[in-house]
């Protein structure tokens, strides 16, 4: 039996190094709010050359998800760039999203 943390995981495919840290429902303001954060002290993938490295820093972000029902639905997270020793500082890419995006991968048609 999945617990609601993990039952958004698994619909949102999140695997290491995310992890759906918090999920905040307003019925009142109509919104969804996922909270996903990077397990901490994992390493994260640089994009280019797909080595491991280590996080230069990280930039809060916020994405426009399908609505959950009549809800708007938004996903939350800092994402690290990845300090790569070839490639230097570079964005790392998170999986619910296409680089530069505001909406998610399941959010085209919104």
């Amino acid at each position: 039996m999945f617990d609601q943390k993990e039952l958004f995981a698994a619909a949102l495919g999140l695997r290491k190094p995310w992890v759906l840290e918090n999920i905040e429902f307003n019925p009142q303001v109509g919104q969804l709010n996922i909270y996903i954060k990077k397990i901490k002290n994992e390493k994260v993938e640089c994009p280019i050359c797909h080595k491991d490295c280590s996080i230069h820093d990280s930039k809060e972000g916020i994405w426009r998800h399908l609505n959950f029902f009549q809800y708007e639905a938004f996903i939350h997270c800092k994402v690290p760039r990845s300090e790569c020793d070839e490639h230097g500082v570079k964005q790392v890419e998170v999986p619910w999203t296409r680089p530069g995006s505001g909406f998610t991968l399941y959010s085209k048609d919104l």
